[in-house]
């Protein structure tokens, strides 16, 4: 499989890395909106995006994939990835076998620009086998968990209200209230309320928040201002939001993405902008 040809996600159960390789990288691209099937691997894999709007499904969570952070999936781990038009996302797997585990749960990892260039560097550029293995110890010992908030957002579980989360999560401006989409579903508001605490652990009101927080975490690492951002999801006054974020990850965005080891000068392929809330 050449890199940069991928138009399929990897099939459950392929073996991705030979011995005595660490890991290897591939590119796959979605020129329009794309939803792959549910698979697992056996080795462990690094999803992080280039461009584009990517979300993964994995434990009954959805993660969404900003691109100064990937996302780590350990070996056997079920997973469903979603793309928007234009993405291009990258897969990292590493050999189970001569790797530490970096994490035995789904998390994010911070994706600085030396360990983007590593991995890319890897995938593309011809080197004798000595220097291919050096480079790649230094990729494995750059992936290391994030200290920051959780990217994670819990799914609810019962037919009728995952249904509301995936219109929040595909609109996150949608400001239907509780009661609102309560009557759509025929219940009552209480019912629902009680229904979403059960299953996600938070009230829907809570739960919007979070994925808007996660959202916006795409948003501002592209470089749109936080005024737009805010707007773009509903607040007309920017100070709200930059309080329900700072409530969520504990920064404001601007803190956030100084707070997450290496992401000062993480940035995807161009470089990612600085927040700002012009």
């Amino acid at each position: 499989m050449e890199p940069d040809e991928w138009t399929a996600y990897v099939p459950s159960g392929e073996r991705q890395v030979e011995d005595p390789w660490l890991l290897t990288t591939g590119t796959f691209r979605a020129p329009e909106p794309m939803e792959w099937e549910t698979v697992s691997h056996p080795e462990p894999e690094l999803l992080w995006s280039g461009t584009g709007n990517v979300t993964v499904e994995a434990a009954g969570h959805v993660w969404l994939v900003p691109p100064a952070l990937g996302i780590w999936l350990p070996a056997g781990m079920p997973h469903r990835v979603k793309a928007s038009a234009g993405t291009v996302t990258y897969a990292t797997f590493l050999n189970p076998g001569l790797t530490t585990s970096v994490s035995p749960t789904v998390t994010g990892i911070p994706m600085s620009r030396l360990l983007r260039e590593i991995l890319l560097h890897n995938q593309r550029e011809e080197m004798p086998d000595e220097a291919r293995l050096r480079l790649q110890q230094v990729g494995v010992d750059l992936v290391r968990p994030v200290q920051a908030a959780s990217l994670d957002i819990p799914l609810p579980k019962t037919p009728e209200l995952r249904s509301v989360a995936d219109r929040i999560i595909a609109d996150p401006a949608d400001d239907r209230t509780t009661e609102e989409w309560a009557r759509e579903l025929g219940l009552s508001g209480r019912t629902l309320m009680r229904w979403f605490q059960r299953d996600t652990g938070v009230s829907l009101t809570q739960w919007r928040i979070l994925v808007r927080v996660r959202r916006a975490l795409i948003d501002i690492a592209a470089g749109t201002p936080v005024v737009a951002v805010s707007r773009r999801l509903g607040y007309a006054n920017p100070s709200t939001f930059i309080d329900l974020f700072r409530q969520v990850t504990g920064h404001t965005p601007a803190a956030y993405f100084r707070s997450v080891s290496g992401l000062d000068d993480a940035a995807p392929l161009s470089a990612v902008p600085r927040p700002t809330v012009s």
